[in-house]
């Protein structure tokens, strides 16, 4: 059914992931969620920090926009800029 939720994995990396304590997660999110709104189900610490600015989405290993819908069984991808010289 559409109205169904829809189970995804998130991989997080560099300042994301210590805040996590662990480099993926599995969510349960309502049905055509936008990529961008994964940030919102993200756990307390993480959150915390604020979104990134310059974060970058990837959905099953593609770059993608926010407002990309998301599928049940999608892995995403949040990717903080990298800084330095």
């Amino acid at each position: 059914m559409a109205d169904d939720p829809i189970t995804i994995d998130v991989r997080l990396f560099a300042s994301l992931r210590e805040a996590a304590g662990q480099g993926s997660l599995r969510l349960s999110l309502p049905a055509a969620t936008p990529v961008g709104a994964v940030w919102s189900h993200l756990p307390a610490p993480v959150r915390a920090r604020g979104l990134p600015d310059g974060v970058r989405y990837a959905i099953n290993h593609e770059w993608t926009i926010p407002g990309a819908p998301l599928h049940d069984g999608d892995e995403v991808a949040l990717v903080l800029p990298v800084s330095g010289g």
